[in-house]
């Protein structure tokens, strides 16, 4: 008998998962491309929808007599709701309708048009917004509406709003809200500013008591303000408008700033110093001599070297919480030269260059005078060595090196808990009594760092009171009354010293504002003298036995400056002073 053999055919369990996974791979894009449709789909429903309403509400407003083309609370006044929200096949719309009076540049504009009429037609903008997936999506129709027949106006006039940044150009995209609730309708209707920085609101029913308020997001805020009991007397009243006139006010508006105050206490401070007695604190030489005070290039009279270079050892301080300041002294005949770097020696006896992201500047030199090395991180730079280059042109003459050195703060407590109070110079007004009511003032306490952060300040000269009588402040570095930029995140340093009777603080700047730092700052009198080298925020404070007068001499020396004297300075309780140098 002939047997015969029967064998099962199968799919392997290698077999099973590859085709699961072709499944899945097929059908799963399958179903995100239904998906893409099904969205794609959707959102040409809606803004199909969005068309046809927009369309629907163009074609009435079109329809409706030239005089009632108007928006509630609008200029011009009508019927229409400026903002208002429709359903149409579940999809829910926004919609915002603005019309405005336009003065056509083919009769002039403003002040040249040539019959005086700036509300020559309307401009009708219809938009309708929705979301979908997250995203705002929107479709906006634009159309003309002209009066039948020749130009006319409805009467009123127009309001000119221009508005500017701290640097006095246009600020466009700005908002400006016109509010009046004098008549018998109430206007209430807002315009962007064009790049130029104007919203026009032609049309305007004659009336006093126009308010103007202006916003941008991310600014300051401006406008008019309107007489009340705490503000009897407003710095910027509400605006009339007149028939057939133009009204033109003009506001200021920039980018917030954040304003970080932080007390401390007195610092404790050190310096390398070295005046060229002798070579010991030389780290390296070329081309130059050393010696009775000075670093001049090497030869003499008629043999001068055409350059040199001297480098300080090394300046590694033991402790110290940050760098303050490099300086040096020079003379500097004509035809020659002296220029100051800084050079990193942190973990090697060699000296590298700092680079202009660190300290800008360095790379082509400082000048004489003092340099500003604050920026410089002490965890990253734990050691540095200063390098003068010499120069000449001409061989019978040298520059000479008189001084150098670098200072640094060993240690600064902070003081926490301090209350003070922040005031702002610009007004909105008077009180009763005409004294001013400032636009900006708040109260704060510092806290267990010594710092309090003021968010969202606008630009402004703000002044800084310290609200405990037990302290004086020594030190502003940052200055006060602080001049704050638009659009800058910066912190203002305050030294705290107990309170005396009678104290001066004073300030040494350049004619653009900038600290001199290591100026010699003399206060005397008869009967009394006392001299403090100015810090790297060119502040010095004089508090030791000094009494109430009238007849006190400041004195300043600062390298590359030329000196001043200021005499008959008043001291009294807590006295300050600015001093302005001039660049020799």
């Amino acid at each position: 008998m002939k047997q015969f053999s029967l064998k099962k055919s199968g799919m392997t369990l290698v077999e099973l998962l590859i085709a699961v996974g072709l499944i899945t791979l097929i059908f799963g894009g399958v179903i995100g491309s239904f998906q893409f449709m099904m969205s794609l789909i959707g959102s040409s429903k809606a803004q199909a929808g969005a068309l046809a309403l927009a369309n629907e509400k163009m074609e009435f407003i079109r329809s409706l007599p030239y005089a009632d083309v108007g928006t509630i609370s609008g200029i011009p006044p009508g019927a229409i709701p400026q903002n208002s929200t429709t359903t149409l096949n579940g999809v829910t719309y926004r919609e915002r309708i603005l019309i405005e009076y336009i003065d056509a540049p083919q009769d002039g504009e403003g002040s040249s048009d040539a019959n005086s009429i700036l509300a020559d037609y309307k401009l009708a903008k219809v938009e309708y917004s929705w979301v979908l997936n997250g995203e705002t999506k929107v479709v906006s129709l634009i159309s003309n509406i002209v009066p039948q027949g020749i130009e006319t106006t409805d009467g009123g006039g127009t309001v000119t709003v221009n508005v500017f940044d701290a640097g006095v150009l246009p600020v466009s995209g700005a908002s400006v809200r016109l509010v009046n609730t004098n008549g018998t309708t109430t206007i209430d209707t807002t315009r962007l500013t064009n790049v130029n920085g104007i919203a026009m609101f032609s049309g305007a029913p004659a009336r006093s008591g126009y308010e103007i308020t202006v916003t941008k997001a991310g600014y300051s805020q401006d406008g008019t303000q309107t007489p009340s009991v705490a503000n009897p007397n407003p710095a910027t009243l509400p605006v009339a408008v007149i028939e057939a006139e133009v009204s033109t006010m003009n506001f200021q508006i920039d980018e917030l700033s954040d304003l970080t105050v932080r007390t401390v206490g007195e610092s404790v401070t050190d310096s390398f110093d070295d005046t060229f007695a002798d070579a010991v604190s030389i780290g390296s030489q070329s081309n130059v001599t050393i010696g009775g005070g000075e670093v001049t290039l090497a030869g003499a009279p008629g043999s001068y070297s055409a350059s040199g270079e001297v480098y300080s050892v090394a300046v590694t301080p033991a402790t110290f919480t940050s760098w303050d300041t490099a300086y040096f002294d020079a003379r500097i005949p004509a035809d020659t030269n002296a220029v100051l770097r800084v050079y990193d020696t942190t973990g090697s006896t060699s000296a590298t260059l700092i680079g202009e992201a660190d300290l800008p500047g360095n790379a082509a030199g400082f000048a004489v005078g003092a340099v500003d090395i604050s920026s410089l991180n002490p965890a990253v730079f734990t050691s540095l060595a200063l390098g003068v280059s010499l120069l000449t042109l001409d061989a019978a003459t040298t520059s000479a090196l008189l001084e150098w050195g670098i200072s640094y703060t060993e240690s600064e407590p902070v003081l926490a808990s301090i209350p003070f109070t922040l005031r702002g110079s610009k007004t909105i007004g008077t009180d009763a009594a005409l004294s001013p009511i400032y636009k900006y003032t708040d109260s704060f306490v510092t806290d267990g760092t010594g710092d309090v952060a003021v968010d969202d300040l606008e630009f402004d000269v703000y002044e800084v009171t310290i609200d405990d009588a037990s302290y004086d402040v020594a030190q502003a570095c940052g200055n006060i009354p602080y001049n704050l930029d638009p659009g800058v995140d910066e912190t203002l340093v305050l030294t705290l010293v107990p309170a005396s009777t009678h104290s001066l603080r004073v300030r040494v700047e350049n004619a653009s504002g900038d600290p001199i730092a290591h100026a010699d700052v003399a206060l005397t009198r008869s009967g009394y003298s006392d001299t403090l080298v100015s810090s790297s925020c060119g502040g010095v404070f004089f508090n030791d036995a000094v009494s109430s007068a009238v007849d006190y001499t400041v004195s300043v020396d600062a390298a590359g400056y030329a000196d001043r004297t200021i005499t008959d300075v008043i001291v009294t309780d807590a006295a300050t002073l600015t001093i302005v140098m001039s660049s020799l």
